[in-house]
């Protein structure tokens, strides 16, 4: 995927030159643009325009965020296929601002164990490996979203999905692009050769894309629900696809998908509660990074782009998150400390690795695990943080999951807000561009399926189902017991730690949330002393980091694409990240 670079000029003249040292007044906010929107009542933001204002037009009708949630959701499912949709899943969280309740909801697509027990030699594929395959758990987990906070019926948050599938909307040039650079796997599946590549030629910027096929399985579910998905005819189709590709999965094993409701991590950062998603997913080092960057008073240091203590102290703390979240698996399985990982006992035990000055060339992980009694973050107990679930049974030395990449991988985000302060952040995805490239009834298949070795296959988890690890974390912050912050991100690996230097960009440094979404990106690597950067940082800081041992790299296309919403006062703010072709909407 090579992708341009994005301008310079994206980054504004207060956002580098406002706080080059020293404390300083917030910058002067954005103008207003596409890309920002102040909203009274409540606001969606989104990788697309017209999946947001499928969820605000659900919001203007009376319904709530997990209503304009789940319709901007199915509705980016079908403008933005190659991140996300029917055939992939995700998680979400939610927050009930009058119950003062937040729960998780997993829907990430997830592998049967007993079918390939069953076939553990599965036939040979038929082209394509697509044992990579998962149940897709996409409409399980909008409909169990809707199922229990949902007011709207159901019918109504399908139809602007469909209408965009069977009225068809202009492709915009990241999608045209996308279609060129995955242009091989395409021209593996002749159904996805022939949408996105009509009469042999590549899809071009503006030209109408219709999916009349995806409309009439949206109608189904729009109709008669999740069934219509895990059982009948679409399973079947989808079903048929995998087993030429090798998979073992059975009308049983597809029926059979449940998303999973969890308790979300719970963090403090500056008296802040910090609600994030917990194990497969990758909340842990959203927090742990964020408790190791508490002892500085980041704004008197400066912008890490202006000052090279502060990009010091700022990239170190993420190399230290990034190395301790590397045990990170499907807690069904295998011991994850991820209670540990966010503790405050555990920062301070790692506490000497940040700001040192100097680089070290390798991170190693840090022993979290003794740190899981650790006591909750002040404010955390009453939200019933997550907690691991015992595992009987299970073989201490499992293998972790190495499935997910560090860079790679295509998803998408969406934060949404509600006049009654009612917030969502949900992250779904097809787990790499395109997912597996397959497509069925319409829509593309997830890649996101855990790859079963013979000692795996062993193995017996709490679930009969393993889930992938992934980087996603969709974060809530609240402020004074109501939502300061909705943020998220796709980008493969590099989703966490923008997701931590965009909170702290807003929340230690006072940016508007644009700037701040606009603030050139870091990525490190735990590993050894390179790391990428976007373009903006000052020709002294980058001398200075040189001295230090780093290994400054251009930062590839991969940067993770911010959505945020920010509560001002009694207003939000709504912000979508210049590096893509999303918009908010609002009233």
């Amino acid at each position: 995927m090579n992708a341009p670079h994005p301008a310079i000029a994206l980054l504004c003249l207060s956002v580098l030159l406002g706080c080059a040292g020293g404390a300083s007044e917030p910058a002067t906010p954005a103008p207003e643009s596409g890309k920002r929107l102040v909203a009274e009542q409540g606001a969606v933001t989104s990788a697309s325009p017209w999946a947001s204002e499928a969820g605000v037009e659900m919001l203007r009708s009376g319904g709530n965020a997990v209503d304009a949630a789940v319709a901007t959701a199915f509705a980016i499912g079908v403008v933005e296929p190659q991140m996300s949709g029917l055939g992939g899943g995700g998680a979400a969280l939610v927050w009930q601002q009058a119950e003062q309740r937040a729960d998780y909801l997993d829907f990430y697509s997830a592998q049967p164990l007993a079918p390939f027990i069953d076939n553990p030699a599965a036939p040979s594929p038929d082209g394509p490996d697509l044992r990579v395959i998962a149940v897709p758990g996409e409409v399980a987990g909008l409909a169990a979203l809707h199922e229990r906070f949902g007011s709207l019926p159901w019918a109504d948050l399908v139809a602007p999905a469909i209408r965009l599938a069977e009225d068809g909307f202009p492709a915009n040039q990241i999608l045209a692009q996308m279609i060129r650079s995955d242009s091989a796997k395409l021209h593996s599946f002749a159904d996805a050769a022939a949408h996105l590549w009509p009469g042999g030629n590549a899809l071009a910027p503006g030209a109408r894309l219709r999916n009349p096929r995806l409309g009439a399985v949206l109608r189904r579910i729009a109709a008669d629900g999740a069934a219509a998905f895990y059982q009948g005819e679409v399973a079947r189709e989808v079903i048929a696809v995998m087993h030429r590709g090798g998979h073992p999965v059975d009308e049983t094993a597809f029926a059979g998908f449940e998303p999973q409701w969890k308790r979300p991590l719970c963090g403090d950062y500056r008296g802040q509660v910090v609600l994030s998603a917990p194990p497969p997913q990758t909340g842990a080092q959203v927090l742990h990074t964020l408790e190791l960057l508490e002892p500085f008073d980041l704004a008197e240091l400066g912008l890490p782009t202006r000052s090279a203590r502060a990009f010091d102290v700022l990239t170190s703390a993420l190399r230290v998150g990034m190395a301790d979240n590397a045990g990170n698996d499907d807690p069904d399985w295998s011991g994850v400390p991820a209670r540990g990982t966010v503790s405050n006992a555990f920062a301070l035990s790692r506490a000497g690795q940040v700001g040192k000055g100097s680089v070290t060339a390798e991170v190693t992980p840090g022993d979290a695990a003794s740190f899981d009694d650790s006591p909750l973050a002040p404010g955390c107990a009453v939200h019933e943080p997550w907690q691991a679930p015992e595992r009987p049974g299970m073989d201490p030395d499992a293998e972790p999951d190495a499935n997910a990449s560090a860079e790679g991988g295509e998803t998408t985000h969406i934060s949404v807000v509600d006049a009654d302060g009612n917030a969502v952040a949900l992250t779904q995805t097809n787990s790499s561009l395109f997912g597996s490239g397959a497509m069925a009834a319409g829509f593309f298949l997830n890649d996101s399926g855990y790859r079963f070795t013979p000692s795996t296959l062993a193995l017996r988890g709490r679930r009969p189902w393993r889930t992938r690890t992934s980087t996603i974390a969709p974060t809530v912050v609240l402020e004074d017991e109501r939502v300061k912050m909705v943020v998220g991100a796709p980008g493969g690996g590099r989703i966490p730690t923008a997701i931590a230097q965009n909170m702290v960009y807003t929340l230690d440094y006072g940016l508007d949330p644009l700037d701040a979404v606009r603030m050139p990106r870091i990525f490190p690597s735990p590993g050894n002393a390179r790391v990428q950067l976007e373009n903006g940082f000052s020709p002294a800081v980058l001398e200075d980091i040189l001295e230090m041992g780093y290994e400054p790299a251009a930062l590839s296309f991969g940067y993770a694409r911010l959505y945020m919403i920010v509560r001002d006062g009694d207003r939000w703010i709504a912000v979508a990240d210049p590096r893509h072709d999303g918009e908010p909407r609002g009233y």
